[in-house]
């Protein structure tokens, strides 16, 4: 491997990681209040921690590595605080918010407790727009947008979360909130 690309490699490798684990972590989520996850909910919820926690890591990485490729040069505002970079501003911008989106989100799990069961179920809906944000920006920038293998990817893992919870929105009854 290239030494001086190591970073942009892994920054790269660990996104698409994001973007793969990120979406099935959705898709077990979604299954989780559905029809079909019933009788399989204990193993779902299994599944969807462990899919969410390696976005998580992967996200960290994926940002992380970007502080140390010399070619792009991005420092830790660049990569923490959206529109402070000049770097295609609104696709990195939508990958920051995204991103911490998805943290808080994503963490406020651990945190259910002390918010109330009801106020999380009711926040952690806001997790499908920061994914959706995530795979726009996904899509938009980096090395692989727009190339038939990355869209084929990304059409393969987003579609059937993307699916599910257009269908779960569209059977909502009537005054229930959702993502």
């Amino acid at each position: 491997m290239d030494g001086e690309h190591v970073f942009w490699i892994t920054s790269r490798a660990a996104g698409i990681v994001l973007l793969l684990a990120s979406s099935a972590a959705v898709a077990a989520g979604l299954l989780i209040g559905s029809r079909m996850g019933r009788g399989r909910t204990a193993q779902l919820r299994v599944a969807h921690e462990a899919l969410s926690l390696a976005a998580m890591a992967a996200l960290v990485i994926h940002a992380g590595a970007l502080l140390f490729d010399g070619f792009i040069g991005f420092g830790l505002t660049d990569i923490a605080i959206p529109f402070a970079s000049d770097y295609q501003r609104l696709w990195t911008s939508a990958g920051i918010v995204a991103g911490w989106s998805m943290l808080v989100l994503g963490l406020s799990y651990y945190a259910r407790g002390r918010i109330g069961p009801a106020r999380w179920r009711r926040l952690h809906r806001w997790i499908a727009v920061a994914w959706i944000l995530g795979v726009v920006h996904g899509l938009m920038e980096g090395t692989d947008a727009g190339t038939t293998w990355f869209v084929l990817t990304v059409a393969a893992a987003v579609l059937p979360p993307f699916v599910m919870l257009a269908a779960r929105h569209a059977t909502a009854p009537p005054g229930r909130a959702t993502a």
